[in-house]
Formats: C-alpha cells, structure tokens, sequence
C-alpha cells in the first residue's frame, strides 16, 4: 500500500497519570506493542512527541525502523500539532493517523479501510470509522495528505484543537460503519486504547488469552 503511518505520542496521559507509550506490558512498551502490529503495513512510519527527552525515551523503548519527529509547535497543547507534523513529513499522500496507544490494531482492518479508500478516490478524502450511535475514531482513520493539512492549519489558525474540528473541514470525508469490521475484528479489538489502568488490567487479560490460543 502507498500508505504513510503517523503514530501520535504526545505526552502524559492525564487520566492514566503516567507516560502510557512507555508502560511495559508483557516485556515490551506500550508504543512498541501498536508499532509491531504495523510495521508489515508500511515503509514510512512516523512516531510524533512533543519534546527532545521524550523522543529518546520512545526510541529507546521502541527500537525498530521508523522516524520519530518532535512536532512543529509543542506550544500548543492538541494532538493537531502532531498530526500536522505527521502529515507533513509523511512520504506517501495517503496517510493512516494512529494513536500510540492501540496495541490490538489488526493489519487486515487497516487494508479493509484502504480498499475502501482506493476505491472511492477521488471522491474521498477520508476514511473515519463509525460506531452506530455516531461516535467516531479519527485516531484510526486514513486521509489524503494535503487536504488533511489544509483542514488543520484552518482549525488552528481558528484556534479550533480537538481533532473533530479538522475533520468537519474536510468536505469529502467518509464514515465507515463498524459493523462492517466486525467480521475480520468480531471484538473491534482494534480501536481498543488505553487511557485508564482499568484498560490496562483489561489489555493485559487480553494478550494473556491470545498467547494461550
């Protein structure tokens, strides 16, 4: 796939209270669980983090071929700065956005929305997945580079920083239903994330039961 991969490794997780991309879960960071799980998709993988201390930590904890980058403005505290980075330096004009905190990503669903993708171009300038009461996973999501760009740099320039934002600025945007998923992912394992040490507790059950398989 001519697909670049922006992972977002911001900072410290304010509901977690520590750096979860650097939580080690079964031998390995956390980061270094959702880069394995994609490095088979893509030659350009991007790792964005906001400062010089942190970019070592990460490459110390997640030793593989990709390119960590800081952002371009680490004043600005939204996960747009790092996108927008990410975007930036991205090789190919397609590009899956990614947090760092996705470890049961499953390659197949990536394909699933980039078939979707190529398919519909050039109509389509992203593709979203959908939950059915409407919530949406941008963090999981597939855009074409420079109108992704161009509908970040309005929402800052609009002072605008959630990631929902530049979305609603991306006029041919596509929502892909979940239930469409759940064939090749029957738990949506992939848009499992980790923000509270419950989902730890629960990530941990869940790598326990797919090494006994």
């Amino acid at each position: 796939m001519d697909l670049s991969i922006v992972i977002l490794a911001g900072g410290r997780a304010k509901r977690l209270g520590v750096d979860k991309a650097l939580i080690f879960i079964k031998d390995k960071s956390l980061i270094a669980h959702t880069l394995e799980k994609v490095l088979s998709i893509s030659e350009d993988i991007l790792v964005i983090t906001k400062t010089e201390k942190r970019l070592k930590k990460l490459k110390h904890a997640a030793n593989y071929p990709v390119k960590f980058l800081l952002d371009e403005d680490p004043s600005i505290e939204s996960p747009l700065i790092g996108a927008l980075t990410g975007f930036k330096n991205a090789e190919f004009g397609h590009v899956l956005l990614l947090g760092c905190d996705m470890p049961l990503i499953k390659p197949r669903v990536i394909e699933l929305l980039y078939e979707y993708y190529s398919n519909v171009r050039p109509l389509c300038w992203a593709v979203i997945p959908e939950f059915p009461n409407g919530y949406i996973e941008p963090l999981c999501a597939i855009y074409s580079k420079e109108p992704a760009i161009k509908a970040i740099q309005q929402s800052i320039q609009e002072k605008s920083y959630r990631l929902r934002s530049f979305i609603d600025r991306i006029s041919a945007a596509h929502f892909f239903p979940v239930t469409e998923i759940k064939p090749i992912d029957p738990e949506l394992h992939t848009f499992f994330n980790v923000n509270t040490r419950y989902d730890l507790e629960i990530l941990i059950k869940i790598l326990e039961v797919s090494e006994s398989e």
